[in-house]
C-alpha cells in the first residue's frame, strides 16, 4: 500500500473511506511494520473481499471488467483448449493516472495481484508472468509496481485427455491492490467458455496483447552472476548488457531482502555491473545461499529491458553444483560440497576408462598390462606408477592453463585446447604413428608401452608416462557420466579447490591401472603372454587408427577441405619417416635417418598454415529429419519471449559423446515427430571452435563442457536433460508420450 506523508488510507471502492493509521514511531522498524499491515490488509481483502463494491460497465461482458480506478480485461491467446497443452491468457489493464497496482515483491509496501481460478477437474493454472516492475516513490518509502497499461500473463494447461469439442467453462476472480496516496482493493470477475480444439483457432486480440505482455517480460540474463553478502551491503556482480546506460536497479524477487528507498550504487569495469544495495529486514547474510530477481537496465536512448537473473555466492560452490535449474527425470539432488565434487571426479574418471574415446589407449594398455601382470611385479609396479604421474601431470597442466587463462579474463571450457586446429592435427599425428608402431611398420621399444624406449635405458619408464598423458588427450573429449557438475565447478571455486578436482579425476582414470599393477590377484586373471600377443598388438592398431581418422574429421570441421588435405599429406610423410626410420636401425646409412628427420619436418609444416575457416556448422548434420538452427542467444530469447518451446543441442564435432548421441538418438524419427508435434525449435549450440557466447551459455548452467542438453519450455525454467541420453527422456520433458 502506499504511504504518504498523512496516515494511510484504505478505501472501499464506492464511497465512504475508513482510516486505519501507522503506529505512532515504527523507527528503524518501519520494514516490518509494513509487513504486518500488509498481511491486515490481505485478510481484508479476504475477509470483505467478496462485499467490494464494483461499478461496472457492460455487466454482460464477461472478458471486460471496469473498476473505479482500472478497465481490465482478460484475453486468451487462443480461442480454445488443445488437449496436453498451455494456452495463455492475458490481463492487461487501463490505469487511472497517477494510480499503479504492483509486482510481485511489492516493495516497501502493497499487495500483488493474485488470481483465484475455477477451472474444471485435470486443469490448472500458473504463476502470473509480471512485466518488468518500475520503482515508486511514495513519501519516504518506495514501492515496486506498474502503472500506464501493463499486462500480466497467465497459463493455464489442459489435461492431456481433455476431449475435442467439450466447452471449458474458465471462472478467474483477480484481486489487486491499487494505489495513488490512499490505496483501494480492487476485484474484477471474469468467465469464459471456450471450446477443447485439436487446433485452436488464435484469438487476434488475445496474440497481440500476449505479445505485447511478452515485450515487457524481463529475458534471461546470459553470463555468470554472482553475490557477496557482507554484513551491511549484499553486492551483485552480473554481466553488463551490451550499449550505454545510466541507471541500473536490481528488483530482488524476495520481500525484504533489500531496502527499496535505499540507493543502489553502480559499478562498470571490464564487462562487469557491480551493484552494491542495502540489506532489508529479512536480510541474514548466513542464510542467503542465491539471490534472484530482475536488473533492470535504462539505457541512454531511453530503452529499458529487465533481465531475470539468479547469483550465486562468489565462491561458485553452490553455483557449480547445483544451479542446474532441474533435471528431467534425474532425481538426484545436485552437490554442493566439496567432498562430493571430489567423489564424482574421481568415479567420473574411473568410468572413463570405458568411454568410446578413450577405448584406443585402453586396447594399448590392455597388451602392456598382460605382458606387466605375468613379469616381474616390480616393474609392474614402476610402470603403473610413472601411468599414473603421466595422467596426474598432463591434468594438471591441462587444469591449471585453463584455470589460468579463465581468471584472466579468457571465456574457456574443458577441452579448449582441441579447439586449436593444430592440438587436433597433433593428436591426429601421434595417434597415426602409435598406430603405425602396433601394425610393425617401425619399431621403438619391445612392448606396447615402450613408445619412448629410446629416449631412456629403463625399460620403458618414460613410454609409461607418455601412454598416461596420451590417455588425457584422448580422453579430453569426453564428459562421461558424473563429471559435468564437477567440470563445472572447477573453474568456478577458489583456485586449489579447481585443481583438486582435476586430480580426483586424473586419479580416477589411472585408479584401474594402478590396482592391476599393485594387486597380483587381479592381475593373474588376465591371459597369460604367448605368440597371440604378436597379432593382438598388430590388431589393436586399427582402433587407433580409427581414432585418428576421428581427429582428422574434426579437422576437416575447422579448416576445411584445404586443411584436410594438408593433413593427409603429412601423414604420408609421417609413415614414410617411420619406414625410413626402421630401415636405419642398425644401419650406418647416414641419408637414411636424414630423410627420416626431413620427412617428419615435411609432415608438421601445415601447422604453420592452418587457419579456421566459417564452413557450415560442424554438428548440424546427422539429425535426420529433425530441422535444426544455429545456437544465438538472441534468437534463443526472442522465441522464448513468444512462449515457444526451445531444444539445445550443446555439442562439438571433437565430443564423442556428443556424435554418439547424435546418431543413436537425435536423429531418430520417432523424435522429430514428436518435435514438430509440440512445436519444438531446435537450436545447435556447436563449440567445436571457441565461441565466447556459448561458453557463456554452457555456464549459465554450471557446465564446463560438452555435451549438454537443455530444453526450454513454454513456460518456466529450463530443463536440464541426464546422462546418459535417452529419447524417452526427451520425449518426458517436451511432453509427448514415450
Amino acid at each position: 500500500m502506499t504511504a504518504s506523508a498523512g496516515p494511510l488510507t484504505i478505501r472501499r471502492a464506492g464511497g465512504a473511506a475508513s482510516l486505519l493509521r501507522w503506529p505512532p514511531r515504527c523507527g528503524v522498524y518501519i520494514q516490518r511494520c509494513m509487513a504486518v499491515w500488509r498481511l491486515i490488509l490481505a485478510t481484508l481483502l479476504a475477509a470483505f473481499g467478496g462485499g467490494i463494491s464494483l461499478a461496472q460497465d457492460g455487466a454482460h461482458a464477461q472478458d471486460y471488467v471496469r473498476t473505479e480506478h482500472a478497465e481490465s480485461w482478460l484475453v486468451p491467446e487462443r480461442d480454445g483448449f488443445a488437449p496436453g497443452e498451455t494456452t495463455w491468457f492475458a490481463l492487461s489493464q487501463k490505469i487511472q493516472d497517477g494510480w499503479h497496482v504492483y509486482w510481485r515483491n511489492p516493495g516497501d509496501s502493497g499487495l500483488p495481484l493474485v488470481f483465484d481460478w475455477s477451472l474444471p477437474e485435470g486443469f490448472s493454472g500458473g504463476d502470473v508472468v509480471y512485466p518488468t516492475p518500475e520503482r515508486i516513490p511514495a513519501g519516504p518509502f518506495v514501492n515496486f509496481g506498474h502503472h500506464g497499461a501493463p499486462v500480466f500473463l497467465v497459463p493455464v494447461t489442459a489435461p492431456a485427455d481433455a476431449a475435442p469439442s467439450d466447452t471449458v467453462n474458465v471462472a478467474v476472480k483477480a484481486t489487486w491492490l491499487i494505489c495513488e496516496d490512499i490505496c483501494v482493493p480492487e476485484e474484477a470477475d471474469f468467465s469464459l467458455a471456450l471450446p477443447v480444439a485439436a487446433t485452436p483457432a488464435p484469438n487476434e486480440k488475445g496474440e497481440a496483447l500476449v505479445a505485447k505482455a511478452r515485450a515487457a517480460t524481463p529475458v534471461e540474463m546470459l553470463g555468470e552472476s554472482f553475490f557477496h553478502a557482507q554484513k551491511d551491503a549484499i553486492v551483485l556482480d552480473a554481466p553488463a548488457p551490451e550499449g550505454g546506460f545510466s541507471e541500473a536497479y536490481f528488483f530482488p524477487g524476495a520481500d525484504g531482502l533489500t531496502e527499496p528507498a535505499a540507493a543502489q550504487k553502480m559499478k562498470v569495469k571490464d564487462g562487469r555491473l557491480t551493484l552494491s544495495m542495502t540489506p532489508g529486514y529479512a536480510y541474514k547474510a548466513d542464510a542467503l545461499d542465491k539471490l534472484d530477481g530482475v536488473l533492470a537496465i535504462d539505457f541512454a536512448d531511453g530503452a529499458r529491458q529487465g533481465y531475470a537473473l539468479t547469483a550465486f555466492p562468489r565462491d561458485g560452490a553452490a553455483m557449480a553444483a547445483g544451479a542446474n535449474p532441474s533435471t528431467s527425470g534425474a532425481g538426484a539432488k545436485p552437490a554442493t560440497g566439496l567432498p562430493l565434487l571430489l567423489l564424482m571426479s574421481f568415479l567420473g574418471g574411473v568410468i572413463l576408462n570405458v568411454m568410446p574415446c578413450v577405448f584406443p589407449i585402453v586396447f594399448i594398455k590392455a597388451a602392456a598390462l598382460v605382458k606387466g601382470a605375468h613379469g616381474e611385479q616390480g616393474v609392474a609396479r614402476r610402470h603403473g606408477l610413472l601411468y599414473a604421474a603421466g595422467v596426474i601431470a598432463t591434468f594438471v597442466l591441462l587444469g591449471g592453463l585453463l584455470l589460468m587463462l579463465r581468471a584472466g579474463g579468457e571465456q574457456l571450457g574443458w577441452g579448449f585446447h582441441l579447439q586449436s586446429p593444430i592440438v587436433v592435427l597433433l593428436s591426429a599425428y601421434v595417434l597415426f604413428m602409435v598406430g603405425l608402431n602396433l601394425a610393425g611398420v617401425f619399431h621403438v621399444g619391445t612392448s606396447l608401452q615402450n613408445v619412448g624406449d629410446g629416449l631412456t635405458s629403463r625399460g620403458g619408464n618414460l613410454g609409461a608416462f607418455f601412454t598416461g598423458a596420451l590417455a588425457v588427450f584422448v580422453a579430453a573429449p569426453c564428459i562421461g557420466p558424473l563429471l559435468s557438475a564437477p567440470m563445472g565447478a572447477a573453474v568456478m571455486l577458489p583456485p586449489l579447490a579447481g585443481m583438486s578436482i582435476f586430480i580426483a579425476l586424473a586419479l580416477g582414470l589411472a585408479a584401474p591401472y594402478l590396482a592391476i599393477s599393485f594387486v597380483p590377484a587381479l592381475g593373474r586373471l588376465l591371459p597369460k603372454p604367448g605368440p597371440w600377443m604378436t597379432v593382438f598388438k598388430q590388431a589393436l592398431a586399427f582402433p587407433v587408427f580409427a581414432a585418428a581418422a576421428f581427429f582428422l574429421w574434426v579437422l576437416a570441421q575447422q579448416t576445411g577441405a584445404e586443411g584436410l588435405g594438408r593433413a593427409l599429406a603429412g601423414l604420408i610423410f609421417l609413415a614414410f619417416a617411420g619406414w625410413l626410420f626402421e630401415l636405419g636401425k642398425g644401419a650406418r646409412v647416414p641419408w637414411l635417418k636424414a630423410g627420416a628427420a626431413a620427412a617428419v619436418i615435411a609432415a608438421f609444416a601445415p601447422m604453420l598454415s592452418l587457419k579456421l575457416v566459417e564452413t557450415a556448422e560442424a554438428s548440424e548434420g546427422g539429425y535426420g529429419a529433425l530441422a535444426t538452427v544455429a545456437y544465438d542467444a538472441a534468437k534463443l530469447s526472442e522465441l522464448r519471449a513468444k512462449g515457444e518451446p526451445v531444444f539445445v543441442d550443446f555439442t562439438a564435432a571433437w565430443c564423442v559423446v556428443c556424435q554418439f548421441n547424435k546418431a543413436t538418438v537425435l536423429s531418430r524419427g520417432s523424435l522429430a515427430e514428436a518435435f514438430e508435434e509440440k512445436g519444438v525449435a531446435v537450436m545447435v549450440a556447436d563449440w567445436t571452435r571457441r565461441d565466447p557466447e556459448i561458453t557463456e551459455a554452457l555456464a549459465e548452467f554450471g557446465a564446463n563442457g560438452v555435451p549438454l542438453y537443455v530444453y526450454y519450455p513454454p513456460a518456466g525454467e529450463p530443463v536440464v536433460l541426464p546422462l546418459p541420453l535417452s529419447e524417452n527422456a526427451i520425449l518426458k520433458a517436451v511432453g509427448a508420450k514415450s
